[in-house]
């Protein structure tokens, strides 16, 4: 059963400054024992847009502002699928240009029968970001849906704020896609999303942890969170869900 789709899987990361996304195209897989699994990842790449086979700067940072500006208003965020017919229709392709490491991330997976708890350290190189993003995303076309309180609701849009108990779900195998956050006194306080787009080119639903403000400089920034899943037959359905 493969629900990941085109989604990113269970603990992926992306950095952002004022200008660039940043992204990991290699990682290295060491299994301790059948239960605990590490995974690190380079932050070697910059996200660019572009058309045809050359990124462009400009197109790059114009869409970054939109994508800034829909996070800030979840309103907006109906407009998804016009956006992403205007890139296509226009051409537009996402590039993934090396650049020399910038960051590394360490994921420890400790594996159960029906959740994993993910711990994740991120050691930068003496860089500075402005936002961390710890992504969970699996298929959008398996997770239709929304849970809460025993019952069906619609899906989340894009970027929505996350509500403990706001649960992903898949009608067709009646699963919950659960999400737990476990904050840390001593380090910098995250934000909770969730969100599933289906769109020509972006098709993934899950939950995000956002950390904001300056990260860099050698400063060690570590997380933890749960990721579960369970059968349940709904009570019964939102209207319009």
């Amino acid at each position: 059963m493969n629900i990941t789709g085109e989604g990113m899987g269970i603990g992926a990361v992306a950095l952002k400054d004022s200008h660039y996304s940043f992204f990991s195209r290699k990682s290295t897989t060491t299994v301790h024992n059948s239960g605990v699994i590490e995974k690190t990842f380079l932050i070697d790449c910059r996200l660019l847009l572009g058309r045809v086979n050359k990124p462009s700067i400009f197109l790059t940072r114009i869409y970054t502002w939109i994508v800034d500006w829909y996070m800030q208003y979840p309103a907006f965020q109906v407009l998804l699928p016009l956006g992403s017919s205007i890139r296509c229709a226009l051409g537009l392709k996402s590039f993934f240009e090396p650049i020399p490491p910038v960051a590394e991330v360490r994921f420890i997976y400790r594996i159960y029968e029906n959740k994993v708890n993910v711990s994740c350290t991120l050691l930068p190189f003496g860089e500075r970001f402005t936002s961390l993003f710890i992504l969970n995303e699996l298929a959008a076309d398996s997770f239709t849906n929304g849970f809460s309180n025993g019952n069906v609701t619609r899906p989340p849009s894009g970027w929505m704020r996350f509500e403990p108990g706001s649960d992903l779900y898949d009608p067709g195998r009646h699963l919950r896609f659960c999400f737990s956050y476990h904050a840390r006194d001593d380090s910098v306080p995250g934000k909770v999303w969730w969100g599933r787009e289906f769109t020509q080119d972006l098709r993934w639903a899950g939950f995000e942890i956002e950390f904001q403000g300056i990260i860099g400089l050698e400063q060690q920034l570590q997380c933890s969170y749960e990721v579960s899943f369970s059968t349940e037959t709904p009570a019964g359905r939102d209207k319009g869900a």
